[in-house]
């Protein structure tokens, strides 16, 4: 196992990797492995076999659906690997999160208007750059009407937390409107306090936790 070695999972629509350059420059003591949402696919719950090379990974990040692949897969997860899980899922159609109803109209958005859905799912991300936004929408766009409606049918899925242990941190954003705070209560029973932080001013935006003091350390 690489201890040196950050594995980045992306979440819906997303593919970290276009923001590589600012993370080696963030990390730059780290060697640094994307998981691409077309990595997710067709079935997130088996992407840590068909990308076998992050189980060698010393850290695993991932981001809002990311976090749910990976916690649906957290049995297959090395002790010694640590686990850093920004925007968190257990069960994104609880605790004030989205209704089956609200996925099921978005589903149907992506299929019918691919753009407009996907420009309206980013304006809840939160204050972004305008070119980073830009940038967001247009590799979302790369990706099917299907694939994206597929994602979305996944994210009606539950997340196992109680197999959670000492290696995993847990980040949310007290500003979130795509993973409200309260999924947080969903991970209390089974994560150390000290594992839960909430960064009151930060949204959904993944680049905004990156500078956050003592992301990768814990």
């Amino acid at each position: 196992m690489n201890s040196n070695e950050i594995a980045w999972v992306s979440g819906w629509a997303s593919d970290i990797s276009i923001w590589e350059n600012r993370i080696y420059e963030l990390f730059p003591n780290f060697s640094h492995r994307f998981v691409d949402y077309f990595d997710l696919l067709p079935n997130p719950d088996e992407f840590w076999d068909n990308n076998r090379g992050i189980g060698e990974a010393g850290v695993v990040m991932g981001w809002s659906m990311g976090t749910l692949a990976i916690l649906r897969n957290v049995h297959k997860i090395r002790k010694e690997q640590k686990l850093i899980l920004v925007c968190p899922i257990a069960d994104f159609c609880a605790k004030g999160c989205w209704q089956p109803s609200a996925l099921r109209a978005t589903k149907q958005g992506v299929l019918q208007n691919t753009e407009q859905t996907i420009m309206s799912f980013s304006a809840l991300m939160g204050n972004i750059e305008k070119e980073d936004r830009e940038k967001w929408v247009e590799n979302a766009m790369r990706y099917s009407p299907n694939q994206l409606a597929d994602g979305l049918d996944y994210l009606m899925q539950k997340a196992n937390v109680s197999s959670l242990g000492s290696n995993a941190k847990l980040i949310f954003g007290g500003q979130d409107k795509v993973v409200p705070l309260s999924q947080k209560e969903l991970f209390s029973d089974f994560c150390h306090k000290e594992a839960i932080v909430v960064c009151e001013g930060l949204g959904h935006w993944l680049l905004d936790y990156l500078s956050e003091p003592e992301f990768l350390y814990y």
